[in-house]
């Protein structure tokens, strides 16, 4: 899926937002905490790790989300609090749509990545490998 049709199903399902359930605006807020400022396609990118780790672990998107740790922008703030902080934001709507998108729907841009990293950091997990892609800041891994 190209970069404008990302955008385009984005705005689609935007229209379904306001019945969105607690794991999806979850997801959502967990999206705009970690790639809000790499736009749809870092957002989307963030929810193919997402997919990829629930297919993986067999876990809902709540069970990978709320894994202690999983995700930088949870560390020290509760997911209510992440909700609310990015719930009034205008791109919150395409986080939200992002967020509902299952896995099929997905554009395969990350190669079935399962980790990521701002592309200028090297964490414990990410020494002597190579990431599959980086995609703005950054950087994916399959581990």
């Amino acid at each position: 899926m190209k970069p404008k049709i990302i955008v385009a199903v984005c705005l689609l399902l935007s229209l379904r937002a306001g019945a969105a359930d607690y794991e999806h605006r979850a997801v959502a807020a967990v999206l705009m905490g970690e790639a809000w400022n790499q736009g749809s396609n870092g957002m989307v990118a963030v929810m193919e790790v997402i997919h990829q780790r629930s297919s993986e672990r067999q876990r809902t998107l709540w069970g990978v989300i709320s894994q202690p740790k999983a995700f930088s922008c949870l560390n020290g703030v509760t997911v209510d609090a992440l909700i609310r902080k990015f719930s009034s934001q205008p791109d919150y709507a395409k986080a939200l749509a992002i967020a509902q998108l299952s896995r099929a729907d997905m554009p395969g841009i990350t190669h079935r990545a399962n980790h990521f990293t701002r592309k200028d950091e090297k964490p414990v997990w990410a020494k002597k490998r190579k990431p599959v892609v980086v995609i703005k800041d950054h950087a994916f891994y399959r581990l």
